[in-house]
């Protein structure tokens, strides 16, 4: 082969070389265009999923009774929702046992630690819908056969959000409680300790703030 042909076939194989490597970050390129557009349209409200690996710890004191739960039902729980003043999730474990928490307040995911005070249960019908800082706790503890007894709420007391992220939430609450199936008027009389917290890690999202 004379030098000429050398050259020129040594100039068409870098030529191959450039365009694979035009090619290559033109694909990146994209690819990072299109994860930008994913994470925008997550934080829209959509759904985003950081991992399947839903985790956490729920430890409560309910009356005479000690609650423990350490592994959750990623299924069954309930995406995290993220309101402009709010949160709101539910849990579940692999034996129907379920952790319900809300809380509203103007600034609470801005100022954390945040307390608050006024119980969703405890509150007329006409103070929960004026009311912009309120808070509520259900815990669902089956029994063999289904009763509205096995349905534990806050009924006064506090609720603090401790920790909140995309990635974690730890609620701490204090107080006493009342069973689901105990009338209005007979509450003050049938109160218990309630006192705990609750920790989830990696859930999803449903994001609202927005």
């Amino acid at each position: 082969m004379t030098p000429q042909r050398i050259k020129a076939s040594n100039l068409v194989f870098l030529a191959m070389i450039a365009t694979a490597i035009a090619m290559l970050l033109t694909a990146l390129v994209s690819c990072r265009g299109e994860t930008k557009y994913n994470m925008d349209k997550a934080s829209n409200g959509s759904i985003e999923t950081h991992s399947n690996d839903l985790n956490g710890k729920v430890e409560a004191i309910i009356g005479d009774t000690k609650l423990l739960i350490t592994e959750f039902n990623a299924k069954k729980s309930t995406s995290v929702v993220f309101l402009k003043d709010g949160l709101q999730f539910k849990i579940l474990d692999n034996n129907n046992k379920s952790v319900l928490v809300n809380m509203y307040a103007p600034g609470l995911l801005n100022r954390i630690p945040f307390t608050i005070n006024r119980i969703i249960e405890s509150l007329s019908a006409e103070e929960v819908n004026n009311s912009k800082t309120k808070s509520k706790l259900e815990i669902l503890l089956p029994g063999n056969k289904a009763s509205m007894k096995d349905l534990k709420k806050l009924y006064k007391g506090s609720m603090t959000l401790l920790e909140a992220s995309n990635q974690r939430i730890v609620v701490a609450f204090k107080g006493s409680g009342v069973n689901g199936d105990t009338e209005v008027n007979n509450r003050d009389e049938n109160q218990f300790p309630m006192e705990g917290f609750i920790e989830i890690n990696n859930f999803k999202i449903y994001d609202m703030r927005n």
